[in-house]
């Protein structure tokens, strides 16, 4: 099992240059763990894909992404989170990712910089996740 974020699940769903990491990520370990903050940045970023692609084809990658996710959805501590947060200078959804993968004795799969190097043994990117489990 992993914890994922933001920068990671899209690619799964959609195309793009990371899609196919993302992809053999997710058959190397199906065991995706999330927050439920992750539902709001999906859903933001849906809307946005929306407003040129249509609402249809929006709602119906929706529910193909709950329907992968939802299984694997745990709600991080509040308070360890605001404390992550503060003491690091994260953002409220990053502490939220951190302190999951934390709690949870996980790897935290990101394509955030910033996490990777303030918690590099704990944070790791797409691509150095897959090489080091080969």
């Amino acid at each position: 099992m992993i914890v994922v974020d933001a920068t990671v699940v899209p690619f799964l769903f959609l195309e793009g240059e990371m899609t196919q990491a993302v992809r053999d990520l997710h058959a190397l370990d199906p065991g995706w763990v999330t927050p439920p903050i992750l539902n709001h940045e999906i859903l933001h970023l849906l809307s946005k894909l929306g407003v040129a692609e249509g609402h249809e084809p929006m709602e119906r990658l929706w529910r193909e992404i709950r329907g992968v996710l939802s299984a694997g959805q745990q709600v991080p501590d509040p308070v360890r989170s605001l404390r992550l947060g503060i003491e690091y200078g994260l953002s409220g959804f990053e502490a939220q990712y951190l302190c999951l993968a934390e709690s949870l004795h996980l790897p935290l799969i990101t394509e955030d910089v910033r996490l990777r190097e303030l918690f590099p043994k704990r944070a790791f990117g797409v691509v150095n996740y897959l090489r080091f489990k080969d």
